[in-house]
């Protein structure tokens, strides 16, 4: 028996190579079965809302715990033990500057009840595009609802938990999320902003993917040494730095992330010569 823990990301890590039809490609999910089965414990860290972490864990089927929102909630056997939240004002504050300041296509607001998406503009390219890409991510996508009106009403009424900006899809667009992230890091206190290649991602001051599995390990007693951090994008930094010693980012990751990670995966599963091997 083992008695080690995987947080691990899901966009372009446990989602990789993606499957549309299956969620996770057998080779990750069979990798994961076996490691619980074994007596190891797995921790879902993403960006993602815990509605679709709950997806995720149906899908694995198993006792997996959840991190979402980039760490602004953390749930574990059935119930929420931890949720921070961005104030209204700072959202409020930060949209709006970012949408009049920056060449930002959308943003949208994380809550409980889903996704809620606002264009830079009123327009019906933008907003087509958006819906068809995530028609095309089948089970990988997000429940979404569109619309200043719709945006603006959940901004009032519900609580936000992580803001993420949209910059395009092209190379040139990556590279503005980028700057403009360490612009916004530079400009805002009470926050916490990391880069996602071609997204931007906001959340409540000290809330990241590193601090929650801290915060997760404490709750547990969970030595830190037996804890393996694996992922691909900015967000995934805060948890190479915490957890060094085992920390993995995906080959396909940008060398602005690979660089904080002490080893490098071609496959999710290949983590399993990394963890078998003592």
């Amino acid at each position: 028996m083992i008695n080690k823990v995987i947080a691990t990301d899901l966009d372009g890590t446990l989602f990789y190579p993606k499957d549309h039809k299956n969620m996770i490609c057998p080779a990750n999910l069979y990798f994961l079965q076996s490691f619980i089965d074994n007596g190891g414990k797995v921790v879902i860290v993403s960006g993602r809302s815990l509605a679709y972490g709950l997806k995720v864990q149906k899908k694995i089927d198993r006792n997996v715990d959840i991190v979402s929102f980039n760490g602004a909630c953390i749930h574990q056997n059935g119930e929420t033990i931890f949720s921070k939240d961005v104030k209204k004002e700072e959202v409020k504050s930060i949209v709006e500057d970012v949408l009049s300041s920056y060449k930002v296509i959308a943003v949208a607001i994380f809550t409980d009840s889903g996704i809620y998406i606002r264009s830079r503009k009123k327009s019906r390219i933008v907003n087509f595009g958006s819906r068809i890409y995530f028609k095309y991510q089948g089970v990988l996508a997000e429940k979404l609802y569109y619309g200043k009106e719709k945006f603006d009403e959940a901004l009032e009424n519900e609580r936000i938990y992580k803001i993420l900006f949209f910059f395009g899809i092209t190379s040139k667009a990556r590279t503005r999320a980028m700057e403009t992230n360490k612009i916004i890091r530079n400009t805002y206190d009470n926050i916490e902003s990391s880069w996602s290649g071609l997204c931007i991602e906001i959340t409540n001051k000290d809330i990241n993917k590193g601090a929650a599995i801290t915060k997760y390990c404490d709750l547990n007693n969970i030595n830190k040494d037996d804890v393996y951090v694996v992922g691909d994008s900015g967000n995934d930094i805060s948890m190479f730095k915490v957890f060094n010693e085992h920390s993995f980012a995906m080959s396909h990751a940008p060398k602005s992330v690979k660089k904080y990670a002490k080893y490098s995966l071609d496959k999710y599963e290949d983590l399993s010569r990394y963890i078998y091997q003592k």
